[in-house]
């Protein structure tokens, strides 16, 4: 090894190659990028962007070297000749950029030694053959001083530059011996080829000395191309050495970083190194790639370079190269190539983590601050994109000082419909703050990509090169060498192709490339074809006719498109008479092209019912205009997203054969999902275990991919979306492959997305299902299943067994689902009491810690923003279909009054007071826009607030005194901009009209609209006035709407007044028994919503005579503000516990004729008390004095008693039942045999044992403070003796046969008591002092009792889980057993945050919430 090394440190390598054949000419261009590099104020971005506003185009060209002194590597000819032309003198905007720019920056040789040859500058280092790299720097000072003798290029200028740096940091590495054999061939394998590269560079050097300047332009060709050598050898060298040590860097991670890294989410098949991606083709593009990368080294040129290009210009292909170039600098951390064709690598929520998660994997420095980051906050993946890159991304670099690029490509492809991306709106925001990170983005100009790099921060931050605004002869020379290298390596394969094509069809075909990479790709594709002849192919591209419709055309040649090549390609795979063939071939083109997510061969043939050979020899007729490989499982999909516009467009694609009908191959896919699903799915595929959450299953990714194969899981995540086309036309067929499948393989399906991660796509599903089915028996049971999954939608996503463990076990006796599938539940738990009959009317329930009182519906009706107070309050941004929690803002004012989204659904501006401010969110990514202080202080009262239509000014209505006022804020600039008093009786109402601002307010008989613009310091002006009814009084409820519609109240009526027409439009008297608490119409006033007190919602429904009542909606909770959604599909109740969600359009439950009580029925307090022997429970209703004895094992009641007093106490053993409330302690006996089933009772067939007027039994919060003991001997109670001076709480121990006062102990505060299961100790809970023991003794000498003090226990849920023999409920949301494992998920209304709101007896459980309408028993796995 030795003997080896030293021959490649010591020998100069010979010059014995010969000299290189001609090359193609890639044109090198005088100034390559001129006119393509922008300006970065006023970025000129875009093909309907050409202009600055003042008319002066703001190009930014590349520098140009100077003839009378080259710049190479950073050093600058120090003469005042080349300063002054070194200095733009245009003048115009951007001048002074101009002049900055075209400086080159001083690099690592600035301050070095200098030797001259002719009038060009090398470190002096380049001439000394001790260096182990002098072959390399004599090739190159001999490129270069050939080069200087000639006009010079900014092409050379940049390749030199880069070179001698990279020359500079391979003599870092070549320094050092190497230590592996690898390292030695590697070395071995440079010198050689420099070698050659230097035989090759004989010619040029003796016939350019000093005293000789070259006159020919093809010497420049010729130091391109060696160049261009020179480059590719050290390229490859570095990249070989890069890779190992990007492999050894990954080998050192400690396992439970590694468990961090794999788990975490991101796209898979992002990073520049995996899928098929394919870099430029050598000698192409070399401009622009080696601009960038010197850009990538100069730290001082902005951080962000945007690559920007019209569709087919090449973009991705030198993203492509330049990750792989970069990376062999060494300077690649990251990289995400953004496809639409792929669901997770075209969401943006994924684009950050994933980039974070390569930036951990690449340095150890980042990721030992990102995995503890991620492991105490494990969540932070699913956040909003701002913080994501705040604290995925940006914290770890600053804190580890790591310096590298990153490259996102395509970012056009990322599904964003927002008008300015989030990605750049988020990178606009941090980018200053990691100056030692640099970002590429390419990405075609469209206005959401064009708004985002013109926001402030990042305008300033960018550099941007306009692949379409390129010098046209200068990619045509790209794309003929790319055809010519193209054609060469076919002649190689293929016989009798020695000198083909002829320059003249070399010409055509470039004309009709037209200066576009994807024709070319397409046509070489196209061409080399193994069945058929090359001649024969070209031949038929060019005879093709030349379209001319709009879509497709190029900037270069308006009268030139793809669809002819298009249209060539297709001739050629649909040649022959067969129809039944070409419906085949298009049958595959369109499960391609219509695919939800790129799916293999191997899953067109499943959905088809195509044989794999079939499908794939489809595909390969076609090969040209899809990205296929030999694989038949690896996916396929369109090879440029150009070839599916042209395809699906009747307009273009003008012959039949051809066109791919959306609704006809849409219908295909639908059924081939139907039918696999149908014949495949079955229960418990991946042969999971028993009660496990799918994140206890370490392997789950193993089993889904060893279980359920590609097609299956397409079908199941995707059959839907081939359902949303309007146009798919409803067959009986396909009804009924639908409803038998829902009939038969509901469950199952529900499974497979639950391990999947894709539950969500069971909602979105069956939701376009009904609308999709309209009326139909099918409907009853879609309607069913989407109930089902809506109200077990939590824990269907969390564990895929528990389907069969609770979420059936939980569905309501009624259900179309559990009578279908109740074979196959798995309880773990029996409900004993307590499963309702039927589904509720509200389909979601949010529950919160704390009050929710304010909330808004986004205008689009897909998200739902609330208010929550408390230390952990904040607006929680919820999904207004589960109302799953997407994201939180913490609110730095201690009350929000009110919330206003704006039109786009952009931003969410929230009011309040203390401080008094107006502030303003991004919904889409998460970041604060700005906070604006308010000009007044102290509590105001936020009426109502509005947007303009341009998103940029908010308008809110607000009381400070008696005197409303309307403030204006521009919320993008993060100014108050005026404010204005409202003269006249407000109505409480503001809303946009377009540009400008309306109002109401109320006068003399009237209602007068006005109108003021936003920005506008001028008095309002009047719109017009409407009559206002006689019996309309402002001082009861009213809501305006801006449609003129005011609905208001009279003493027992709510009315809808139409003020255009002066007339009712509802005047009803169903609400005439119950007080009227909030009215609400949809955007377009179609729905009409009015809550009543605590229980219910009335809805009408417009018709053309007025509003009709709809239905009417119960809520099993205490509701004060109901908002219909703007498009009055769905409707919220804010209540004490969170939010109800309910559908306007729900037919699982018939409501029209719901009896609405006057009075809320009381039912906030239950009683349970079970049996020793656990055979029997009493429970007790402590307002109307019902008690009921269950049989546990049946279920069944025993014994039915109106005790017609307020119940404190029951308790049941043997055969007595004993109840203690203000009348005394009744005992009752239970009847014996099966001689009455539901005997009933009442307090005059009891045993009266004594009246206990006098004992302080209370009711306290709801919960009654007194229990008797299991064996029934003592009852204890909590209350207070003595007058009000000295108020003591204390407990209390009686005896229940003579209600004789045993003993007493002060407890400090209000509580309830509880008895251990053998009555020898009663322990005290309350939520001040936690939990306090005291043991019963007794002496029966003395027959006296006493309570001694046992001790106390801080945590209040100590006391029932102490005696639940190791059962336990965790975070109220899942009852385990003593080992831990989950027995059953609790649903909304069943978990009880209070743990004295769960009693525990054995493996009995009894939830006594307030909300329940009856106490819910479970029986618990041993």
């Amino acid at each position: 090894m030795d003997r080896l090394l030293n021959r490649l440190l010591d020998n100069k390598p010979k010059n014995s190659c010969k000299p290189s054949p001609k090359r193609d000419s890639p044109g090198i261009p005088t100034n390559v990028a001129a006119g393509s590099l922008r300006s970065r104020e006023g970025l000129d971005i875009g093909p309907d962007d050409e202009k600055s506003n003042s008319g002066e185009d703001k190009r930014l060209p590349l520098p140009e070297v100077s003839t009378s002194g080259v710049a190479v590597g950073g050093i600058e000819d120090r003469s005042d000749s080349t300063r002054e032309n070194a200095t733009d003198t245009r003048e115009g905007e951007g001048g002074g950029k101009l002049a900055e720019a075209s400086k080159v920056p001083k690099r690592e040789y600035e301050n070095t030694a200098l030797t001259t040859t002719t009038n060009l500058f090398v470190p002096k280092e380049a001439a000394d053959e001790s260096s182990p790299l002098a072959p390399l720097k004599a090739v190159l000072m001999t490129i270069a001083a050939v080069h200087a003798n000639h006009q010079e290029t900014v092409s050379i200028g940049n390749k030199i530059e880069v070179l001698l740096s990279r020359i500079a940091a391979l003599e870092e590495r070549f320094d050092s011996r190497p230590d592996d054999v690898e390292e030695l061939r590697r070395r071995d394998r440079l010198i050689r080829e420099l070698g050659r590269i230097e035989g090759n560079l004989g010619p040029l050097s003796e016939k350019h000395g000093p005293e000789q300047p070259g006159e020919h332009v093809q010497d420049n060709e010729e130091v391109y191309w060696l160049l261009e050598d020179l480059r590719e050898a050290m390229f490859d060298y570095q990249m070989a050495q890069k890779k190992e040590i990007y492999d050894q860097r990954r080998r050192p991670i400690e396992p439970a970083e590694a468990t961090v890294l794999n788990g975490f989410p991101c796209a898979k098949g992002a990073e520049y190194r995996h899928g098929d991606r394919k870099g430029c083709m050598k000698g192409t593009r070399g401009a622009i790639l080696d601009s960038i990368e010197v850009w990538a080294r100069d730290f001082d040129k902005p951080p962000v370079y945007w690559l920007n290009g019209l569709a087919g210009t090449g973009k991705s292909t030198i993203a492509q190269t330049t990750a792989e170039r970069i990376l062999a600098d060494g300077q690649l951390g990251a990289s995400f190539f953004c496809s639409r064709d792929f669901e997770d690598r075209s969401n943006l929520k994924l684009i950050f983590p994933t980039i974070a998660v390569q930036l951990a994997r690449s340095y150890a420095d980042f990721r030992s601050i990102f995995v503890p980051l991620v492991q105490s906050d494990p969540e932070i993946a699913h956040e909003l994109p701002y913080n994501q890159m705040d604290k995925l991304v940006v914290r770890p670099l600053k804190e580890s000082n790591v310096s590298t690029v990153i490259v996102i490509d395509a970012l056009d492809e990322c599904k964003d419909e927002e008008p300015t991306s989030a990605i750049l709106s988020v990178l606009g925001q941090f980018v200053s703050k990691i100056p030692k990170v640099k970002f590429i983005v390419t990405g075609r100009p469209e206005p959401r990509i064009r708004e985002g790099f013109r926001l402030p921060l990042l305008a300033e931050a960018t550099d941007v090169f306009v692949l379409h605004d390129v010098n046209p002869s200068l990619v045509n020379n790209d794309v003929r060498l790319f055809l010519r290298r193209s054609f060469l390596d076919l002649a190689r394969r293929r016989r009798g192709l020695n000198g083909w094509p002829p320059e003249k069809q070399l010409d055509l075909l470039l004309e009709r490339a037209a200066g576009l990479f994807v024709y070319a790709v397409a046509t070489t594709k196209f061409i080399d074809h193994k069945h058929n002849n090359p001649k024969e192919q070209l031949e038929r591209i060019l005879q093709s006719p030349m379209s001319s419709v709009h879509e497709g055309k190029t900037r270069f040649r308006p009268d030139t498109t793809l669809d002819s090549l298009y249209m060539s390609i297709l001739q050629e795979a649909f040649g022959g008479d067969d129809l039944a063939d070409d419906s085949k071939v298009r049958s595959v083109l369109g499960a391609v092209i219509l695919a939800a997510n790129p799916f293999p061969p191997s899953t067109i043939a499943a959905l088809l019912g195509i044989d794999r050979e079939g499908v794939s020899l489809r595909l390969s007729s076609v090969h040209s205009l899809l990205v296929l490989q030999e694989d038949i499982d690896h996916p396929v999909r369109p090879f440029h997203k150009s070839f599916p516009d042209f395809i699906v467009d009747p307009t273009r694609c003008t012959d039949k054969r051809f066109h791919v009908s959306p609704p006809t191959h849409h219908r295909e896919l639908l059924a081939g999902c139907l039918e696999l699903m149908n014949q495949t799915l079955e229960k418990n595929m991946c042969n999971l275990p028993d009660a496990v959450a799918n994140c206890e299953v370490k392997n789950l990714r193993e089993r889904t991919r060893r279980h359920l194969d590609p097609a299956l899981q397409y079908a199941c995540k995707s059959w839907h979306k081939h359902l949303m086309d309007e146009r798919t036309v409803r067959t009986p067929a396909i009804t009924s492959a639908l409803h038998r499948f829902l009939e038969k393989k509901f469950l199952f399906w529900l499974e497979v997305l639950s391990v999947l991660g894709a539950a969500r796509e069971a909602v979105d599903a069956l939701d376009v299902a009904a609308k999709w089915l309209e009326a139909s028996p099918t409907l009853d049971l879609v309607n069913d299943c989407f109930r089902f999954v809506m109200g077990f939608f939590e824990v269907i996503s969390t564990s895929s067994m528990h389907i069969y463990h609770s979420a059936l076990p939980l569905c309501p006796c009624q259900s179309i689902v559990r009578n279908l599938y109740e074979l196959h539940a798995r309880p773990l738990a029996r409900i004993v009491h307590g499963l309702p009959n039927s589904w509720e009317s509200s389909v979601a329930t949010a529950k919160f810690p704390s009050l929710i009182d304010v909330a808004v519906w986004s205008p689009c009706s897909k998200f739902i923003a609330a208010w929550r107070g408390g230390s952990q309050g904040g607006i929680e941004i919820l999904d207004a279909v589960t109302l799953e929690r997407i994201t939180t803002f913490h609110c730095p004012a201690n009350m929000v009054t009110l919330l206003v989204f704006s039109p786009n659904t952009r931003l969410l501006t929230q009011y309040g007071y203390y401080p008094s401010k107006c502030i303003s969110w991004d919904l889409q990514t998460g970041g604060l826009v700005s906070a604006i202080a308010a000009e007044f202080e102290g509590l105001a009262h936020h009426l109502s607030a509005t947007y303009s239509a341009c998103g940029t000014m908010v308008a809110t209505l607000c009381r400070v005194g008696p005197t409303p006022t309307i403030s204006i804020y521009n919320v993008l600039l993060g100014t108050h901009t005026h404010s204005r008093s409202v003269e006249g009786r407000s109505l409480d109402e503001i809303w946009a009209h377009g540009e400008s601002l309306r109002f109401a307010t109320m006068e003399s008989g009237s209602i007068t609209i006005w109108e003021v613009g936003f920005a506008s310091p001028h008095a309002p002006t009047r719109v017009e006035s409407l009559p206002i009814p006689d019996d309309f009084d402002p001082s009861r409820r009213y809501r305006f709407h801006p449609t003129s519609r005011l609905a208001f109240t009279t003493e027992g009526s709510v009315l809808v007044w139409d003020a255009h027409h002066s007339k009712y439009l509802l005047e009803s008297t169903d609400v005439k028994d119950h007080i009227v608490i909030s009215m609400s119409f949809s955007s377009d006033c179609r729905i009409f919503a009015c809550g009543i007190e605590n229980l219910a919602i009335y809805l009408w429904k417009e018709t053309p005579t007025g509003y009709a009542l709809h239905r009417k909606l119960i809520s099993n909770t205490r509701t004060f503000k109901r908002l219909v959604s703007p498009n009055g599909e769905s409707i919220i109740a804010l209540g004490s516990q969170g939010i109800q969600l309910w559908r306007t359009t729900d037919s699982t439950t018939s409501l029209s004729d719901v009896s609405i009580p006057t009075f809320p029925k009381n039912r906030e307090t239950f009683i349970v008390g079970f049996s020793p022997d656990g055979a029997l429970a009493a429970i007790a209703w402590t307002g109307d004095g019902t008690v009921m004895v269950l049989d546990l094992k049946s279920g069944t009641a025993r014994l039915t008693i109106d005790t017609g007093m307020m119940v404190c106490a029951v308790g049941v053993a043997g055969s007595a039942v004993v109840v203690v409330g203000g009348r005394g302690i009744v005992t009752w006996n239970l009847p014996s045999g099966n001689d009455v089933l539901n005997p009933r009772a009442n307090v005059n067939d009891g045993v009266l044992i004594t009246t206990l007027n006098s004992l302080p039994i209370v009711i306290y919060n709801s919960r009654p403070t007194a229990s008797l003991s299991p064996n029934l001997r003592h009852f204890a109670t909590v209350g207070s003796v003595g007058g009000i001076e000295d108020y003591q709480d204390r407990l209390h121990l009686y005896d229940t046969l003579t209600g004789q006062c045993l003993a007493s102990v002060d407890t400090n505060s209000s509580g309830h008591p509880w008895f251990t299961p053998d009555g020898r100790e009663v322990w005290f809970a309350s939520g001040t002092y936690g939990v306090e023991g005291w043991k019963i003794i007794e002496d029966s000498e003395s027959n006296i009792v006493r309570l001694e003090y046992l001790s106390r226990i801080q945590q209040l849920g100590g006391l029932p889980w102490q005696f639940s023999h190791g059962y336990e409920v965790a975070n109220s949301l899942w009852v385990l057993s003593p080992s831990k494992k989950r027995l059953l998920w609790l649903p909304p209304s069943w978990r009880m945050d209070d743990a004295l709101d769960r009693m525990w007896s054995g493996r009995f459980l009894a939830l006594l919430g307030w909300e329940l309408p009856e106490p819910v028993i479970l029986e618990l796995e041993e």
